[in-house]
């Protein structure tokens, strides 16, 4: 294809994207396009299925949602591009730069970066059989969450620093492969194989590595908080300096009572028990998941990398907590107060950050609502993946490198927020002080 005819398919693809006139989206199935040039080009949902993309530099090109079914991005540069959402099924990915590449939701099912390569480099008879079906793939500050990798074949593959929140990886064959200070945070690994695996200074908390093989698998300083090991062999796993999980129950004894008082003040209308009132409380690496807190008071309290999974703060006031990287997926904070709260890198994916209806005395519905205040938050690379932000108040904050894919933001209010980078926000209704880029 002649430069000028791809120039103007991409050009109408982009105009398409913004609903202007003249748009037509881009359909380049199955062309050949080796080497091309198409690094800042926005490529979003365009069909891509069985192109050959082979040596092209895709450096910041925005791919999200698109379908490369089948394409070839045989040593391809995609540094720092957004394949969000992309069909990557059946792709070949071999020798392709993923330096800070943007995965998250990606279908990467059966690529070619997962089939095995015959290990041509032995030393000689008898040497070991070294895995390589991943070698060869180089992650390094990628973000694959939610990524879908059942049974993938990745032994020896290299994810350095990358962000795999979320990520499904039952059973994958990830055996000697380097996750070395990734983020693996509420990652599927149930019945995966990651015998010989370094997850050095890795983070795990809430993770499912249930029948997962660990033999030899290399744990030393990773965050194990809240990771579910049933049917797991730790005996040949080196767990130097790894930290496991503060359970409630292992928490201080006053903290605990206050914690059982409220869930009696809830269960009661406020006859027995008392309202939690844990203003700066000390809950770093706490497992609260499906806690009772609604309407608890936790202002300034220390909750980074707390487990909160469906956890229940309707009406709770966390305004300037610290919960960075903190996991709160599926947690209810209809209604929540979180101004100024530090949730840098939070897990914030399918809570419900509605309006909470206020009650009468009597307990019937009033008519009025309360909206989530979250103005000045900090939730720079958060996951709001299918978050309900209905009416929220972000004024201020910063959501830069968020994820809002499949997000209901009907309603918020972006007045001076931070957007640079946010995933799944295409054509947000934004005040004109609102900040992009």
């Amino acid at each position: 294809m002649f430069g000028a005819q791809l120039t103007q398919i991409i050009d109408e693809h982009e105009r398409w994207l913004a609903a202007k006139p003249g748009g037509r989206r881009a359909n380049l199935a199955m062309l050949i396009l080796r080497g091309v040039d198409l690094s800042n080009r926005n490529l979003s949902r365009a069909q891509l299925a069985g192109v050959d993309l082979s040596g092209a530099i895709l450096t910041n090109c925005r791919l999200e949602g698109a379908d490369l079914y089948g394409a070839d991005l045989t040593d391809a540069d995609l540094t720092q591009a957004c394949l969000a959402g992309a069909d990557l099924r059946g792709c070949a990915l071999r020798g392709a730069l993923l330096d800070r590449t943007d995965l998250r939701g990606a279908d990467l099912r059966s690529s070619d970066m997962l089939i095995a390569v015959p290990d041509s480099g032995g030393e000689g008879e008898g040497a070991a059989e070294v895995p390589r079906s991943g070698q060869g793939i180089v992650f390094r500050q990628a973000h694959l969450g939610r990524a879908l990798l059942v049974g993938a074949r990745l032994s020896g593959v290299v994810m350095l620093e990358c962000d795999i929140t979320g990520a499904v990886l039952r059973g994958a064959d990830l055996r000697g492969a380097d996750l070395t200070g990734s983020v693996l945070r509420e990652v599927d690994l149930t019945g995966a194989d990651l015998s010989e695996a370094n997850l050095t200074a890795a983070r795990l908390s809430g993770a499912l590595l249930v029948g997962a093989r660990l033999q030899g698998a290399r744990f030393a300083g990773a965050d194990l908080v809240g990771v579910e090991l049933d049917h797991c062999d730790l005996s040949e796993a080196l767990l130097d300096e790894a930290r496991f999980s503060r359970p409630l129950d292992s928490l201080a004894l006053d903290m605990r009572h206050r914690v059982h008082d409220h869930e009696r003040w809830i269960d009661s209308g406020g006859a027995r028990g008392a309202r939690a009132e844990l203003e700066g409380a000390n809950l770093d690496g706490a497992d609260l998941r499906g806690a009772r807190l609604s309407g608890a008071t936790l202002r300034g309290a220390h909750l980074r990398g707390a487990l909160l999974g469906g956890a229940d703060l309707t009406l709770a006031d966390l305004s300037g907590a610290d919960l960075t990287e903190a996991s709160l997926r599926g947690a209810v904070l209809r209604g929540a107060t979180l101004g100024h709260a530090r949730l840098a890198g939070a897990d914030m994916a399918d809570a419900r950050l509605d309006p909470a209806d206020i009650l009468q005395s009597d307990g019937h519905p009033s008519g009025r609502s309360w909206p989530a205040d979250l103005t000045g938050a900090n939730m720079a690379r958060a996951s709001l993946w299918r978050a309900q932000l209905q009416y929220a108040n972000v004024t201020g904050a910063d959501l830069r490198g968020a994820d809002l894919a499949q997000a209901d933001t009907t309603g918020v209010r972006f007045a001076d927020a931070r957007l640079d980078g946010v995933v799944g926000l295409d054509r947000p209704e934004l005040s004109p002080s609102a900040r992009v880029g």
